[in-house]
């Protein structure tokens, strides 16, 4: 029997977490479970943290189903023409936001060709990772990262 916590609160048990897990997933994806609810599963613990507080800082990846990222090239078309937008794509559930906890029980691939059976999430962009000031800085996938926290802070600016 594996704990169950929702913000931090004891909530019950359940018989198995990765099923518990796989379903609160599938949930959110579809669009029963809001979108801001993340889960992680701490095997030290032995403890499921389900988390749905406001205020966490989450980040937004695209899904990644049996080695395939779910963001087609047909999505991609469609967003060019505008036929779709971003909100369109997380109630899709090809598009999803995780916070730290939840990025702990994933993989993510940082480029479409280095997805392999075993990734959960593609980066939307290497250089997301970074915030929006930094990735405005010139060539910053070729520099050092002392670099790129001076450019940063001279975006800020």
């Amino acid at each position: 029997m594996t704990d169950v916590y929702l913000n931090g609160i004891y909530q019950g048990e359940v018989e198995s977490h990765a099923d518990f897990i796989g379903q609160l997933k599938s949930e959110r994806r579809r669009g029963k479970v809001p979108t801001n609810v993340n889960v992680r599963y701490d095997k030290h613990l032995d403890e499921v943290r389900v988390e749905a507080a406001r205020g966490r800082v989450r980040r937004p990846l695209v899904v990644v189903r049996d080695g395939q990222s779910l963001l087609t090239p047909a999505h991609v078309r469609q967003l060019e023409k505008k036929e779709i937008g971003w909100n369109d794509l997380v109630e899709q559930g090809i598009i999803e936001y995780l916070d730290a906890g939840e990025e702990e029980n994933s993989l993510i691939a940082f480029l479409p060709d280095e997805i392999t059976a075993e990734h959960s999430h593609l980066d939307i962009s290497p250089l997301a990772m970074f915030g929006l000031c930094t990735a405005l800085v010139p060539f910053g996938n070729h520099t050092a990262s002392t670099r790129l926290s001076i450019g940063s802070k001279n975006q800020k600016q």
